[in-house]
């Protein structure tokens, strides 16, 4: 599974782009870091771009990577993709993608569409951060830095070792990242408890919109009311995790209106295939979370949405 000529082709001197999808959440964010910082010890510069991504993360070394001109400028030999199912994923480094020589996609999606020219993706990882782990861990030294980076990608992804996609090898990983030093108390606080205030109007913002459809809970956030609680890149994280949490819910639903108009779609489920669900509109993911997005109206979009959700637990049941 994780055989790969990475850093053999990788030379000295090199340059390569990083990329992590669009709206980049926690382990997207750390995948993309840790994989830079453990590039940038074989003496390659890595060039990172990655959308706004939350304020919580800053802790993390690996932003003076961050690359901050024109993409139109960019036009490399080596292109990394890390936590993105497809190439649409990338958002506007899809065309530096396009430009590479040689592209690699590290990922852990079921729904991974195989887009670069290496693939290397684990649907059985818990996250993008493990992936990375596996390919880096004989290759080059550990830090301190990197190990924080890859720890905090596992823990959001796991919501701290919770969800199913957390294995035994998960835990063994954790386990050695531990005993290299790294703050389980600190990161678990960053990731998992510590909120801001417009992150806290948000999430009572989504629980007055909630709707409960059979064991199906259902909320929605437009543009206005995430601009009046003063939204930032990353304050609707956790929510749709809150709503399964819910007594009697099967399959919750976060929909949240961006700008333009368009609505993206979080899925989450304890037991109906949601990766199928978000494949109708577009988006795929894990069996238990996935997400898509819409360009209907946010309404039409929950009602659509709803339905469909319906519809699977139905053939699930037959």
């Amino acid at each position: 599974m994780y055989e790969n000529n990475i850093f053999e082709t990788l030379n000295k001197g090199d340059s390569a782009v990083i990329a992590g999808h669009i709206s980049p959440d926690g382990d997207a964010v750390s995948s993309v870091f840790a994989f830079s910082m453990a590039i940038a010890r074989k003496g390659v510069t890595p060039i990172i771009l990655l959308e706004e991504y939350a304020d919580r993360f800053n802790y993390l070394k690996g932003a003076e990577y961050l690359y901050k001109g024109d993409y139109d400028a960019l036009s490399p030999k080596y292109f990394f993709a890390l936590d993105c199912g497809d190439k649409e994923r990338l958002g506007a480094a899809a065309k530096v993608f396009d430009r590479a020589d040689i592209t690699y996609n590290i990922d852990h999606h079921i729904s991974n569409t195989l887009f670069a020219d290496f693939n290397i993706v684990n649907p059985k990882a818990s996250s993008a951060s493990e992936v990375v782990y596996e390919v880096i861990k004989d290759k080059c030294d550990i830090t301190s830095d990197i190990a924080d980076a890859i720890y905090s990608g596992i823990v959001f992804d796991t919501s701290g070792f919770k969800h199913n996609s957390t294995s035994c090898r998960t835990h063994e990983i954790a386990g050695k990242l531990v005993e290299m030093g790294v703050d389980t108390a600190f990161i678990h606080s960053k990731i998992l408890y510590e909120h801001t205030l417009s992150q806290v109007k948000i999430m009572g913002c989504a629980i007055n919109n909630l709707k409960i459809i059979g064991d199906i809970a259902c909320s929605t956030l437009t543009k206005a009311e995430l601009d009046a609680c003063g939204a930032k890149s990353g304050d609707t994280d956790g929510i749709v995790e809150y709503l399964l949490n819910i007594d009697g819910v099967g399959v919750s639903a976060l929909l949240t209106e961006r700008e333009g108009g368009k609505v993206k779609i979080s899925l989450r489920s304890k037991k109906c295939n949601v990766n199928k669900v978000a494949a109708s509109f577009g988006g795929g993911g894990h069996i238990l979370a996935a997400g898509a997005s819409s360009a209907l109206p946010i309404d039409k979009t929950a009602e659509m949405l709803a339905a469909r959700i319906e519809e699977e637990q139905a053939n699930d049941e037959q």
